[in-house]
């Protein structure tokens, strides 16, 4: 009796197979990431033309005085931050030097501005302060659920957890690309077919980035 033995997959196939299922669930890990970036990337760029309401924004203005003049930006963050609610490190500062501003025939001498900004993902909050003054202009603004995850994509306040979470799924989407192309060409053409379709996709994708410009 003859026994046919089944042959060893050669180390070429391994490989391929071992490819295919890295593609497959890596895929799927960074699923919900590229859903996210997504939907936010098509709302991003086509708020404008399409008039698309999704991306809204809630503002608040409110006047809160000061007890004594603050000696600097961070001595102005650090009375303010248990009124607003969050850390005097979190507030970042810009200085707008004093100068001189035309009104009605004249000219008048504007006093020095400070700015301090505090970005989240759910939440802006930026004050104004003009040296001198008792009082500091607080504006926060709360986006809607469209324009919280807008931020997200922009990783707009965002820590570097989710930062590097961003970079992740942006190396994955890499990865799917490259082990995707290798794969077709492996499965359904050859190195010229794949070479043609990957030359003519770098070719569309630099004449539209040509025209855009």
């Amino acid at each position: 009796m003859i026994h046919l033995h089944p042959r060893p997959a050669t180390q070429r196939g391994n490989v391929q197979k071992c490819l295919r299922r890295v593609h497959a669930w890596f895929g799927l890990a960074i699923a919900a990431m590229l859903l996210l970036f997504a939907v936010t990337g098509f709302l991003l760029n086509h708020r404008a033309v399409m008039k698309i309401p999704a991306l809204d924004r809630k503002e608040v203005t409110q006047i809160l005085p000061l007890e004594a003049g603050p000696a600097d930006p961070q001595a102005l963050a650090t009375a303010l931050a248990p009124a607003l609610g969050i850390e005097a490190a979190a507030l970042k500062p810009r200085i707008e030097p004093p100068r001189a501003v035309s009104w009605g025939n004249g000219e008048v001498r504007q006093p020095e501005r400070w700015t301090l900004r505090a970005d989240t993902p759910s939440e802006t909050v930026q004050v104004e302060y003009w040296l001198g003054s008792g009082q500091a202009e607080v504006k926060r603004t709360k986006p809607n659920l469209w324009l919280y995850l807008a931020r997200l994509h922009m990783s707009i306040g965002t820590g570097p957890t989710w930062i590097l979470l961003s970079d992740a799924a942006a190396l994955g989407l890499a990865f799917l690309g490259l082990s995707g192309f290798w794969l077709w060409g492996r499965l359904h053409g050859s190195r010229r077919k794949l070479t043609l379709l990957a030359s003519a996709g770098l070719v569309l994708t630099g004449t539209l980035a040509w025209l855009a410009g």
